[in-house]
């Protein structure tokens, strides 16, 4: 049984406390109404990914953010938020103060766990978007790179794509640029976190060599105004320019029966696995009603797009040819639909299944393995197996292994004769488990009868991980001023990320920790026997133990009470009372600057429980100091009394109001370096529900507290 009486003085000053916050609940609380998806097309309204993402590395708020652009039609209070996913979020609140297209920015939270692409759910309302986000792996380190230019003109300039006011920039809407890099690593560039004339353009990712080299930057904004719009952009200390020309925009309706593009024609072969050309294309019919730019897109259907842009100077009936992008990732009858101006309509594209496929004897001997495998380091396209072959009949391959400690080999191709190589190479959401043990990871290549080994190094550094306290077997028994002994451990379950050493403890609580270091050479799940050392101090049936650095993480502890020290005694009459401690408290921050002290004891077969606590006025509990159950007035040290059995509860002070009942406590010694007070007490108590008055004599007390 546990009690925590706090004295009227408590009450009060809580009462205070509360009114004065009545005055923060005065700002109104009326919601926004909106969406962030286009109300013609239905699409999500452009939403931009600012700053690098980096496995490992903590995000900072206010660099990696998602601007989103919304559609507001109630002005109000708003929070647009994602998902969570590989262990970080974006967030953002506010208040809409206008209607129409408002922009808001939404900050980032967490670290990353590991390289890969996230795909994110942001939600407002009823309405939801996604929003991918390409994480680097591990250690990535910023490139050294200026951009090229000339006269203050970007190099390399090429601008894809029409652009017309008031018509959302697209997946054909992109810029090269040329830029010279001096050191490999990874790079972000940006026109910047203020959109010009409404759009923004903006690429990262990683460059492997060095010297001039091409980067694609992706649009995404609506531009405001027609003519030509000059763009800067600054990288590092280098800055050059580039102009988007901005028209006005084009419309008119799509040909056909309304909803299906029945004149639409199909041009060129799609097969699975097969990168489209030039040669696959549509042709549909549009009528133009309004000359200018157009920018006409499909929905992605089985990894592939159509797109045409450019500007329509004539009006009328005409054809238009939309030009494919992308790999098939299925086979069948695959539908897209299209949009021009207010209409829209459907056309379908077969995709057929791979070609036959090749017949050949795999040369296992000759298999070689390409790049570098590191415990809870992603895969990349460095990371290949190759696999000489005789061919007796050309063909096509696709293959993907089976999974093997976390990683997993596809590709697929042709093959003609006489001979060629089968290429397999790491899929980005391959992570290493464990490093390698002999034998090596043995990596099966279904179809070719080849098992290929790979060998995977440990990590170095400090490991990444987190401990689940849910999972906390408690080994051995913890008994009140006995010393913690190697049985006294406690197993526990660690979700490893990034392999490396670790050091693991427990908050100090009623004289005892708990602590293990190691090395992690495996990711997921792995067991940790935490070692105790201490020696409990008092008894507690569900003591909390927390993990150091995550106060959340907890375990419980049964502390026994096989003491046989007396640490408080007291008669009535010829009965004597006494036994040792269960718990106890010394606050001296809650009531600042009055000190709190409570004390609870059983007896050697913990049926009886004795409870007092007192409030020090002046904060400094010292020798021949009283604290009385019956005070003058709330501003004297006070005091409580409370013992309690099976067949009797008596007491003095709260909540035993009688009068002729006091009971008086004195302090003899405080000794602050061991954390104990001794002293004693006397008295009259009441008994529960009775109006009988006893006498105690004889009382004495020791507190250690903690």
């Amino acid at each position: 049984m546990k009690r925590n009486f706090v004295g009227l003085l408590t009450v009060l000053l809580l009462v205070m406390i509360g009114c004065q916050k009545e005055k923060s609940f005065e700002i109104s609380n009326r919601p926004s109404e909106g969406s962030l998806q286009s109300e013609t097309t239905g699409d999500c309204l452009p939403k931009t990914v600012n700053g690098l993402y980096v496995a490992a590395t903590p995000l900072v708020p206010a660099v990696n953010t998602i601007t989103v652009a919304v559609e507001v039609t109630k002005t109000g209070n708003y929070t647009i938020y994602s998902d969570t996913i590989n262990g970080y979020f974006f967030r953002g609140t506010g208040v809409f103060t206008t209607t129409g297209t408002n922009t808001v920015t939404l900050r980032s939270n967490g670290t990353p766990f590991s390289a890969g692409i996230n795909n994110f759910i942001i939600n407002y309302g009823n309405t939801v978007c996604d929003v991918a986000i390409t994480v680097l792996p591990v250690g990535s380190t910023p490139a050294a790179f200026t951009l090229e230019s000339t006269a203050g003109n970007c190099g390399g300039i090429v601008v894809n794509g029409s652009y017309a006011t008031a018509t959302a920039l697209n997946f054909t809407n992109t810029v090269k640029v040329n830029v010279n890099v001096t050191a490999i690593g990874t790079y972000s560039i940006s026109t910047g976190a203020t959109p010009v004339n409404g759009m923004t353009f903006a690429a990262a990712g990683v460059f492997s060599t060095t010297g001039v080299q091409s980067v694609t930057l992706f649009g995404t904004g609506t531009p405001a105004a027609n003519g030509n719009t000059t763009v800067p952009i600054t990288a590092g200390t280098s800055t050059c320019n580039f102009v988007i020309p901005v028209g006005n925009p084009a419309d008119g309706t799509l040909g056909g029966a309304p909803g299906s593009c029945t004149t639409a024609s199909i041009n060129g072969t799609y097969t699975s696995g097969v990168i489209l050309t030039t040669a696959n294309s549509v042709d549909i019919q549009v009528n133009v009603t309004t000359l200018g730019v157009y920018s006409i897109t499909t929905n992605t259907v089985a990894g592939i797009k159509f797109a045409a842009s450019g500007s329509f100077t004539t009006t009328g009936p005409q054809s238009l040819k939309l030009n494919g992008s992308g790999t098939p990732t299925a086979s069948g009858s695959q539908t897209f639909t299209v949009t021009f101006g207010t209409s829209a309509c459907t056309f379908v594209v077969p995709i057929a299944a791979p070609a036959g496929a090749a017949v050949y004897t795999p040369n296992c001997a000759g298999a070689t393995v390409a790049g570098t495998y590191t415990v809870g380091t992603p895969l990349t396209s460095s990371n290949k197996i190759t696999i000489p072959v005789t061919v007796t009949t050309a063909g096509t391959y696709n293959i993907t292994t089976t999974a093997v400690n976390g990683m997993t080999f596809t590709g697929s191709g042709s093959l003609t004769i006489p001979s060629g190589n089968i290429v397999l190479t790491g899929t980005s959401t391959s992570i290493p488990l464990s490093a390698a043990t002999a034998p090596p990871s043995s990596i099966i290549v279904s179809g070719t009868g080849c098992t290929v080994p790979v060998t995977v190094i440990a990590g170095t550094g400090t490991a990444t991980y987190n401990v689940n306290c849910g999972t906390a077997v408690v080994n051995g028994t913890y008994n009140v001023n006995s010393p913690l002994t190697a049985a006294n451990n406690v197993q526990i379950e660690v979700n490893v990320i990034t392999p490396g050493t670790y050091s693991i403890s427990t908050i100090l609580n009623d004289g005892i920790t708990f602590s293990k270091t190691g090395t992690f050479t495996t990711i997921g799940i792995n067991s940790v026997t935490l070692l105790g050392s201490g020696t409990p101090i008092f008894y507690d049936t569900d003591l909390e133990i927390a993990i150091t650095g995550t106060p959340s993480c907890k375990f419980l502890i049964n502390v026994i009470n096989g003491s046989t020290t007396i640490d408080w005694q007291f008669n009535i009459g010829a009965t004597t009372y006494k036994g040792g401690t269960d718990e106890t408290e010394y606050n001296t921050v809650t009531l600042a600057p009055q000190t709190y002290v409570a004390f609870t004891g059983l007896n050697g077969t913990r049926t009886e429980e004795l409870f007092f606590n007192w409030t020090d006025m002046a904060g400094q509990v010292i020798a021949n100091e009283q604290y009385t159950t019956a005070p003058a007035s709330l501003f004297v040290n006070s005091a409580s009394f409370i013992y309690s059995s099976a067949s009797e509860t008596f007491g003095s002070g709260t909540p035993f109001f009688i009068a002729g009942t006091e009971i008086i406590f004195k302090v003899t010694s405080h000794n602050t370096s061991t954390k104990t007070i001794i002293g004693t007490f006397q008295g009259t108590v009441n008994v529960q529900g009775t109006a009988e008055i006893r006498n105690v004599t004889n009382g004495v007390f020791t507190i250690r507290y903690h």
